[in-house]
């Protein structure tokens, strides 16, 4: 009777330790990035007496219960859900975010719900500090190593001088003579302050105009086709089909001494229209029979930005950027992502962490999208891969399971007490 009792007994034991698994994973139905853990049985064999045969020379064993063989993690793919919050980030696919605490031991987590601390650190709920790769001047060196992730709270994007501008405009052939037609862009000097530059146009009685430029009222020298700087108007003249004829290049030069101090050295006229080879695109300025006006302009400088928030690369390669109220973003770092041989066999070790363990083997790191890791999907995270349906079937049977194992106890203790009731 004892090995009765001894095998129903580890039929309960199982049966609770089942309930504890679905209960932890509908606990954690709602955990962002949860894995949920599986739970698997071995049956046990024995004989107390050594081995028995029977007369066909086969073992004689006695079943001695059930126990736990494994509780393997599943890393089935979660859901992911778009959280509008930066510093958050879910992985789509293989790998785990590797993240490091105060002693610079390193973690792993699928969970991406990162924020930001009071330094600019990009760390988890718990303090612990993510890492990837950090760009230096907006870009990331070949081969440089994991560090800290980091926002430079406060950080201002230094200022750009103008050095190119475009006019896309047309100057009606109908016009009268003497008209003039204004063609304004502004531009940046070295200190980021605004200038206004305006092309004025004078039409002349030949169908040719006289160019002049000037930079904030300012009158400006002009260098046409590289013959050198000068305040004289410049002559502008077009073909009988209304495309620049005379001009190849045209370059304005201010006058330095109006700027405060900054520099402005020289911006450089566009004329034709980028392709290739270089220079034979359209001209940006014609002269058609239609009302002058300037369909767009464009030019190269920057005032100086101020940090204004974060925001990640759309290719879901978990590049960080900082966005500047000037309409610049400038890359900060990626993400790394690590991945394991045995992902199964490592170390659950609470707050959504991993550990990496002798059956896991050691870690393989790098960035997204490389070698069979998965994608960053930005400003969202996973969710729990828990699938409250089969946890509650699973809770089912392992409580049918209990009842059973009880209902042998009973059987045996109802026996037992017949026993001593002989006599």
């Amino acid at each position: 009777m004892g090995f009765s009792f001894s095998s129903a007994l580890s039929g309960l034991d199982a049966a609770s330790q089942s309930i504890s698994v679905s209960g932890n994973n509908i606990a954690n139905a709602n955990t962002t990035g949860f894995k949920s853990v599986d739970i698997t049985f071995s049956d046990v064999f024995a004989n107390a007496s050594g081995i028995r045969l029977n007369g066909a020379g086969a073992a004689l064993q006695t079943g001695q219960g059930v126990r736990v063989a494994a509780t393997p993690t599943n890393f089935r793919q979660g859901s992911v859900s778009t959280t509008d919050i930066a510093t958050n980030a879910a992985i789509e696919g293989n790998g785990f975010f590797v993240v490091a605490d105060s002693n610079n031991t390193k973690f792993y987590t699928r969970a991406g719900d990162f924020q930001l601390d009071k330094t600019g650190k990009i760390v988890t709920p718990a303090g612990q500090e993510v890492q990837g790769y950090a760009a230096t001047n907006g870009i990331i060196p070949p081969g440089a190593p994991i560090s800290s992730l980091r926002v430079p709270i406060g950080e201002t994007y230094a200022p750009v001088a103008t050095s190119e501008a475009t006019f896309r405009m047309n100057l009606n052939v109908n016009d009268a003579v003497g008209s003039e037609f204004h063609a304004p862009v502004q531009v940046f000097d070295s200190k980021g302050a605004t200038h206004s530059l305006d092309m004025v146009f004078t039409k002349q009685a030949d169908g040719s105009y006289l160019l002049n430029a000037m930079l904030d009222g300012n009158p400006a020298q002009l260098n046409a086709n590289g013959a050198g700087a000068t305040a004289a108007p410049v002559p502008v003249t077009f073909d009988s089909t209304g495309t620049l004829l005379n001009l190849t290049s045209l370059s304005v030069l201010p006058d330095q001494t109006q700027l405060s101090g900054a520099i402005l050295p020289q911006v450089t006229i566009n004329l034709q229209q980028p392709a290739p080879p270089a220079g034979s695109g359209l001209y940006n300025i014609t002269n058609y029979a239609s009302p002058s006006g300037v369909a767009s302009t464009d030019q190269n400088g920057l005032s100086a930005g101020e940090l204004t928030g974060l925001a990640q690369a759309p290719d879901q390669n978990g590049g960080l950027y900082a966005v500047f109220n000037n309409g610049q973003r400038r890359l900060l770092g990626q993400f790394a992502l690590a991945t394991f041989n045995a992902q199964g066999a490592m170390r659950r070790l609470g707050g959504n962490l991993y550990g990496e363990t002798l059956a896991s083997g050691p870690p393989s790191i790098g960035t997204p999208g490389s070698s069979g890791r998965g994608t960053v999907v930005g400003s969202a995270t996973e969710e729990s891969n828990v699938d409250i349906a089969t946890e509650f079937t699973n809770l089912i049977v392992a409580q049918r399971g209990f009842q059973a194992n009880s209902k042998v106890i009973s059987t045996i203790s109802q026996t037992l007490q017949e026993l001593f009731q002989i006599g």
